[in-house]
């Protein structure tokens, strides 16, 4: 569960996300309103929220989940990897249950035809003559980029939404909101210095802020302070982006190249997955400190800069 979800508890507490939240108020208030004209129960309409990790689309489904009170089932689409994995888990729904696919970009082709047949007719065809008629549900899927998935998986979620990157004002409030909820006493510097290593992500944002709390509370004190905050990024290597030891390992590797350097060189040389090095590829991206072509990747002038700026 995102750690950001156990302490907002409804949708006027959410911080940032304007639009994916006037959406979500707009579909609820609808499923009220028609709620108490149908004859039987009804679930919420399936929902596909997209955007980049630790944006909080794990928390958005889990509000959705309270503001309707119904069951939520959270299940990751790497663990559903046949047909037969999807009818299991849709037989072990209720009526107006909510079922959460994290990442469904990863669902198998099979295993989206079979779930977006169930989505559409509500059925299960488990052989030429055994039909189950699925009760009324709801399925949230969540993916960073909704075009992994089949159009015609796409075309199934009547509601799509998208969340976005925060702002520095938004992220500042963010850090506020959460330290204020757990009766954290923060002082004004120490939140603008978090904001501002945060990459407009709240999840790393939420991240940096207990780590700031763990150095305040080591050092005997109750008040998290801007020095704490900079003890914190010098223990865990932290740099003035937020960039940890891996990432700043990652952009170093670019810099003691020769030109373009393609990624299962550096996939070699950090002894990572390439799939794990593309997920903070796209912060490096936003933030204009890499530029990626067919070649390779390579440095701009702005991570040059920081890595100067940085190391020297």
């Amino acid at each position: 569960m995102d750690t950001i979800s156990q302490v907002v508890p409804t949708l006027d507490h959410v911080v940032g996300q304007k639009t994916a939240v006037a959406v979500l108020r707009t579909a609820i208030n609808a499923y009220f309103h028609d709620c108490t004209k149908a004859s039987e129960e009804q679930a919420f309409p399936h929902l596909l929220i997209s955007g980049p990790a630790g944006t909080g689309k794990t928390l958005l489904s889990e509000i959705v989940a309270r503001e309707v009170a119904c069951n939520l089932t959270i299940e990751l689409a790497q663990n559903i990897r046949t047909p037969e994995h999807v009818h299991g888990a849709l037989m072990m729904l209720e009526p107006g249950d909510i079922w959460f696919l994290d990442e469904i970009q990863d669902l198998s082709s099979a295993a989206q035809v079979t779930l977006y047949r169930a989505l559409e007719e509500r059925k299960l065809f488990l052989g030429k003559k055994h039909v189950v008629t699925l009760p009324s549900f709801c399925l949230i899927g969540a993916t960073t980029d909704e075009h992994l998935l089949t159009r015609s998986m796409r075309e199934r979620f009547r509601i799509q939404i998208r969340t976005t990157h925060y702002s520095d004002e938004e992220t500042f409030l963010l850090i506020q909101q959460r330290a204020k909820r757990l009766r954290w006493t923060i002082e004004e510097d120490a939140v603008h210095q978090l904001a501002s290593k945060s990459r407009g992500t709240p999840r790393l944002a939420v991240r940096l802020l207990e780590s700031a709390k763990q150095q305040a509370s080591a050092a005997g004190t109750d008040l998290i302070t801007a020095a704490h905050v900079e003890a914190m990024c010098r223990t865990e290597q932290i740099d003035s982006l937020g960039l940890d030891a891996v990432e700043q390992r990652y952009l170093n590797i670019l810099r003691e190249g020769e030109g373009a350097v393609r990624l299962n060189v550096i996939a070699t040389q950090m002894g990572l997955p390439r799939q794990s090095i593309e997920m903070f590829e796209s912060d490096f991206i936003r933030l204009d400190l890499i530029t990626k072509s067919e070649k390779g990747r390579m440095l701009t002038a702005k991570g040059h800069e920081h890595l100067t700026a940085t190391t020297g």
